[in-house]
């Protein structure tokens, strides 16, 4: 068995320093701190944030790290202050099904933030002043859409992938998909990629 890493007090103190000032990357300090057994262990339960009514399916920081968005069966999304466990903003998704995954986009003072679930959906919200909530349906894919990731320091451009095997491309700028990716395995297990400038994916004429 392969013997996990273990990090001291002092070499974890000195990695911390190395990434401060710039020697240490981002990448290379997470994979010490996250594959340390020992810290790992450290970790305890900090506070429990309850108020969904269904599973939480997906968890998420924004860039500053003091406000985690989460979104849950119940299809609401809400915005915590972990800190303190208090509810900073709740509000309905839109969508018709378990939300599987949301977040913040970064660069638009945690106001914009993007979800897709279970229907296949793919939407954005903005929030507007005095905590109301705009949302829009920009997609539809033909399978549960699973994931989606942000492309770094862009507060405009995310991607979106889903069962039927589609990866979209969104620009925010243009309120829709632009680009699509389509990945297909084949009987030996060889993964394939088919790229379209044009984006056919189901669109809802929901609002």
């Amino acid at each position: 068995m392969k013997k996990r890493a273990k990090t001291s007090l002092d070499k974890a103190i000195v990695d911390v320093w190395q990434r401060e000032v710039g020697e240490l990357s981002t990448r290379t300090f997470a994979h010490r701190l996250g594959a340390s057994e020992d810290l790992v262990l450290r970790l305890d339960i900090f506070r429990k944030l309850e108020k969904h009514t269904g599973c939480v399916n997906t968890v998420s920081f924004n860039a500053d790290g003091d406000i985690l968005v989460s979104g849950s069966d119940d299809t609401r999304v809400i915005l915590w202050d972990w800190g303190t466990g208090h509810v900073k903003l709740s509000f309905n998704s839109g969508h018709v099904s378990n939300v599987f995954q949301a977040k913040i986009m970064p660069f638009t003072e945690d106001r914009s933030i993007v979800t897709c679930a279970a229907d296949g959906q793919v939407r954005h919200a903005q929030i507007l002043e005095r905590g109301q909530v705009e949302t829009k349906l920009l997609a539809k894919h033909q399978g549960r859409a699973h994931k989606l990731a942000i492309e770094p320091g862009s507060p405009h451009i995310f991607y979106t992938c889903a069962e039927d095997g589609l990866v979209q491309h969104f620009d925010l700028r243009t309120w829709s998909c632009y680009k699509t990716f389509y990945l297909s395995i084949y009987p030996r297990k060889e993964l394939h990629v088919n790229c379209s400038s044009k984006c056919n994916c189901d669109r809802s004429k929901e609002p």
